[in-house]
């Protein structure tokens, strides 16, 4: 219990303080869009359409510290170990992730019996299609073919990643030299980007099924933000020139850290005009670049103000449970809605923020229980897996690494501790016997 509550609070040894604020800030983003969404109308003001990046934000720092790692692992050891990388993806994502899906897939079967029960032939029509695409949520496919859930497609487009980005590193990235990888990342960026001019120039009504099934969701036309992780990540780790410039020189620090804000303005503000070209196109490059200059700029100066708020340890609960939030947290809304008894539309944003703040907190309470019983657990037998796993390493490589004189040694040691043991035991045995023949 008290490994459990320290982990939940507290920063771990091996962590970036201030990412864990990053990823909070990222999934309170996520329930706060979807709780404005949840009301049609608030005041005059389009709140849904300032809250909607927080996935966003959620790729780069996956796109950061999936790099991060594997470029560690191959620096150390000249190679990726790719059967250690998918084994810790699997004790991560798995457990949580097949629960709440065969969860979900087991309510909706029930809701549609239900609904075909009383008649409701429209809700029966929708949860019956749902129910046909669930297989794409078990496959990682849902954001290809969107099912029973509206927000898992972004954890399929991150497994996507996950299956290809470490032999691609492997095959090619890694093998690059710091300039030219940097190079070869910003080049990248241009097939989602082509690809989603394409899909607006074909695509006759933006914000139709059409426009999200072919831009918001595949991967092909979102993984712009992973890259930037990793551009983000290649520069903190392979372009210490330029790290310790940005450590050194103030105006260029926060004359680059106002810009990477003013991007994530322009994109947000752009995403109100919800039929311009601009805004299913290139608002996600501002955003992608917004984030990962904040990120770089958080990690650069880890003593400095952004990285310090970031840091703060009232983050590192959210951040903890933040995989079990997403996965939940439709689910969390309305229970707390209703045990919150709130049941009529807020009057402005400013009563849904007021309201929202509640609800996270029962978001975040109500999350604690499914991460102890489910995620938890895993984490740990993770750690203890791979730190029984590094034992056995380290001990085998130190036993590789002895002379063979020393083995000779151990090896005559334990034949002349044997045979003082023998003779021993006949001595005793020759007491004994010459005592009872006296």
């Amino acid at each position: 219990m008290k490994a459990f509550i320290k982990d939940l609070w507290f920063h771990r040894d091996n962590e970036i303080q201030s990412l864990n604020g990053l990823r909070a800030l990222a999934i309170i983003l996520v329930i706060l869009n979807h709780y404005a969404l949840a009301w049609k109308k608030i005041g005059t003001l389009q709140s849904d359409s300032l809250f909607w990046s927080g996935v966003d934000l959620s790729f780069v720092l996956s796109g950061f510290l999936i790099s991060k790692g594997l470029l560690s692992d191959w620096t150390r050891n000249g190679a990726i170990n790719f059967q250690k990388f998918y084994l810790k993806r699997t004790f991560r994502i798995f457990p949580a992730y097949y629960f709440f899906i065969t969860f979900s897939l087991i309510a909706s079967s029930f809701v549609l019996k239900i609904a075909e029960k009383k008649g409701l032939e429209q809700e029966a029509y929708v949860l019956s299609f749902k129910l046909s695409n669930a297989w794409g949520d078990f496959v990682f496919l849902g954001n290809y073919f969107p099912g029973m859930n509206i927000h898992t497609w972004s954890l399929s487009m991150e497994e996507q990643f996950y299956l290809v980005f470490p032999f691609f590193c492997s095959l090619l990235l890694f093998k690059m030299n710091p300039k030219r990888r940097q190079l070869f990342l910003w080049c990248l960026l241009l097939i989602p980007t082509m690809s989603r001019v394409i899909v607006y120039m074909t695509t006759a009504i933006p914000l139709t099924p059409e426009y999200f099934n072919e831009i918001y969701f595949p991967f092909h036309t979102r993984f712009d933000s992973l890259v930037m992780g990793v551009i983000a990540m290649d520069l903190y780790v392979g372009h210490k020139d330029l790290v310790s410039r940005l450590k050194s020189d103030n105006r260029l620090y926060y004359s680059l850290l106002f810009l990477f804000f003013s991007f994530l303005c322009v994109a947000h503000w752009a995403n109100l005009r919800t039929d311009s070209f601009f805004t299913h196109t290139f608002k996600y490059n501002l955003l992608n670049i917004g984030f990962a200059g904040i990120l770089l700029f958080a990690v650069v100066r880890s003593e400095g103000l952004l990285s310090r708020f970031l840091s703060l340890k009232l983050f590192v609960p959210v951040a903890r449970l933040s995989f079990t939030i997403y996965l939940w947290h439709l689910i969390l809304i309305g229970i707390s809605l209703s045990i919150l008894k709130i049941r009529t539309e807020p009057s402005s944003t400013l009563v849904l923020l007021s309201q929202f703040i509640f609800v996270l907190v029962l978001v975040v309470i109500l999350s604690i229980p499914f991460y102890a019983l489910i995620e938890y657990p895993f984490q740990y037998l993770k750690q203890k897996f791979f730190l029984k796993k590094d034992r056995a390493k380290s001990l085998s490589k130190f036993n590789r690494s002895l002379p063979f004189d020393f083995y000779e040694f151990v090896l005559i040691e334990k034949t002349t501790i044997r045979r003082l043991r023998n003779f021993r035991r006949e001595l005793i045995n020759d007491f004994v016997l010459g005592n009872s023949c006296v």
